[in-house]
Order: structure tokens, then sequence, then C-alpha cells
């Protein structure tokens, strides 16, 4: 499967949108682009300030470039909500009543917006969520699998860190489907294992406010072996650093580059904090997008594909450790710091891989 590494720094605003998809049914649009291409809008949460959103829209930006130049695309929206739900449903009912082909959306939460995804539905427009799962069976999901990535990382710490260690967990959004669904895999692999969770937060994927609460935990004397996270291990690593503590038994994830050196130069002489990173690929916007397209197309998607909720999931492929570091350290040599380890499927690469035909 042909991936394209993320390479992109700052933005404004870019993405694609869908509408409503019953089931796994495509939509009766013919084989091919209308003459004057389909119009794709795209609805994201949040962008500023999230490093992860912002590879997002640029590959989404980089994938639509690529329809345009073929006659595939016409016309590109982008909007974003700050996290504002009414917002949010007003967004997406304007693209509706504008008459865009497929919308797109990577959600504020998993329930909220079954009205506007009825009336996109009603008005024949493929609705795609992606990234963050939306709990509806009359849309097309596709996401990372946040269960398997979570389950990678927490499995990886606990088998570091061994029965009756203690951890502290960073989540991301309270309520936001992938930080949930990490969430639970995480506590129930704990449990299992005996490992006690003795702080717990929600940093909002955010590297300052995880900078915050990590030096909120050290000056409160919380004992801990090792931390379990969800992006935010730049922020954790400042405060750490500034207070000039120990390094922590174990750290898991953060696929931004910046972190990936980060950990590779404080072990860059011997192992003295194992880490483990697993991809999440912001890439996902336009691997979702190629699935839209798809669907315009006239494809018909792949039934034994689908998961709860119609959900197309990406398993985390690029993983790095202490033991392969040089190896990965060498397929990012050409990326920016600002930037995250991230892949995406094309149109071709998608039909292959989900649909029958």
């Amino acid at each position: 499967m042909k991936k394209f590494l993320a390479i992109m720094l700052v933005l404004s605003m870019v993405l694609a949108l869908f509408a409503s998809c019953g089931g796994s049914e495509s939509a009766d649009k013919g084989d091919q682009a209308p003459a004057q291409g389909f119009k794709v809008a795209s609805h994201n949460a949040e962008i500023e300030g999230n490093p992860y959103r912002v590879v997002y829209e640029n590959q989404l930006l980089e994938a639509i470039e690529g329809y345009k130049a073929d006659g595939i695309v016409s016309e590109f929206a982008s909007f974003t909500s700050n996290n504002d739900s009414a917002v949010e449903s007003q967004q997406v009912e304007q693209t509706i009543n504008d008459g865009y082909d497929l919308i797109m959306i990577n959600p504020i939460a998993a329930t909220g917006l079954d009205p506007v995804i009825a009336k996109a539905k009603e008005a024949g427009i493929t609705y795609i969520n992606a990234d963050c799962v939306y709990n509806s069976n009359d849309i097309i999901n596709v996401t990372v699998d946040q269960e398997a990535w979570a389950r990678i990382n927490v499995e990886w710490a606990v088998e570091t860190l061994g029965s009756g260690s203690k951890i502290v967990l960073f989540n991301g959004i309270d309520g936001n489907s992938a930080s949930e669904l990490r969430k639970a895999v995480y506590h129930e692999v704990c449990d299992k294992n005996n490992v006690e969770i003795v702080k717990e937060f929600a940093h909002g994927w955010d590297d300052t406010q995880a900078q915050q609460q990590m030096a909120q935990i050290i000056s409160s004397g919380v004992k801990f072996d090792g931390i379990v996270n969800q992006e935010g291990a730049n922020g954790i690593m400042n405060a750490i650093e500034e207070a000039k503590i120990p390094y922590p038994g174990c750290i898991t994830s953060s696929e931004e580059v910046r972190w990936i050196r980060k950990a590779a130069a404080i072990n860059e002489k011997e192992l003295v904090m194992p880490f483990i990173i697993v991809e999440n690929p912001p890439g996902i916007g336009a691997t979702a997008l190629a699935v839209g397209l798809n669907l315009l197309q006239g494809h018909k998607l792949d039934d034994s594909k689908l998961a709860e909720w119609n959900n197309i999931k990406y398993t985390p492929s690029w993983i790095m450790t202490y033991d392969n570091m040089g190896e990965k350290l060498d397929s990012i040599k050409d990326l920016p710091d600002s930037t995250s380890v991230s892949s995406y499927m094309s149109l071709d690469e998608a039909r292959a891989a989900y649909f029958v035909d």
C-alpha cells in the first residue's frame, strides 16, 4: 500500500466534507466525476494549537489539490467550529443547504449531530465522519483503530513497568470518542495487570496544558513509575526537565517529529527512559476523503471491512521504541520538527482496500 509521508507546517483551513451514506451503500453518482467535478466540504472541531489537526488539514489540502488537478473535485470549502457544538451544527447545515456533494467532518463528540445527518441523508449527500467515531449507522466512519492504538501503548507500558507499578494517565478530551476509547483500554489493561493509576488528567491534546498538569503532579509529590499518554509528551517532558526530577520509568506516545527526536536524544548514549511511539496518522482525513470520492463515483464498500457504526478502521503500523530507534529516525530524517508521522491512501488504494469493485 502506497503511503505518503506527512511534511507540513502551518495553514489556514482545509478539509473535506461528506454527507450521508446509509450503511455500506454507495451513492448512485456513476463511475466518474461529473464534468464539473464534485463539491467537497470539510468540518473540523479545532485546528489552531493542535499540531495533529494542523497536519490533518494540510494533508487533506494536499490531496484536494491533486483531485482538483485531475478534475475529480471542482470546489472545496473548510470550516472550523472551535469546539462549539452549536456552531458545528450550523456550519454542517450550511453546507447541506449549499448543495455540496460530499461532507466530511472530524467532530467534537460522538453524538449531537443526528438532525443534520438526517437532513444530509434526505438531500442525498455523502457524509463521511473522519478520525473520531460518530455513533450513527446512517454515515460512514473512517478512523484509526483507537483501541488497537491504546492497547499497543499500554500493554508495552505494563510489560515495561511490571505488576504493582504506578502510572500517571493523560487522556485527550473528555467525551471525545477517540479519547474515551483509549481511556477504556488503558483502564482495562491496568486493572487486569495490577497497575495503579495514581493520577488522571485530560490535557486536551495540548502541550501547554500537559506541561501545567505535569508540573502540578510533580509539586504535589505524587509517586509514580511511568506515564501513559495521549499526545502532549513535549509538554510533559518540559515540566519534568524544568523540575530536574529523574526521567520516568517509561512514557508512551505522541507522534510529533519534535517529540520523536527528543525521545531519541534523551536515549542517545544509552537507554535511560524507555519509550514507545505509535503512529496515529493525521492523514486519516485524506484517507476518508478518498473513501468518500469512491462512494460518489459509484463504488460499493466491502461490508466485511466495516466495524460497528459502519467504521472503516486503519491499524497503526509505524511503531518506534529504543530497539528500532535508528531505523525509524532515518525514515523521518527529511521531516521538519513541526509535523507528525503520517500517511494516507490515494483514491485507487482506498478502492483496493475497502471496496468490492
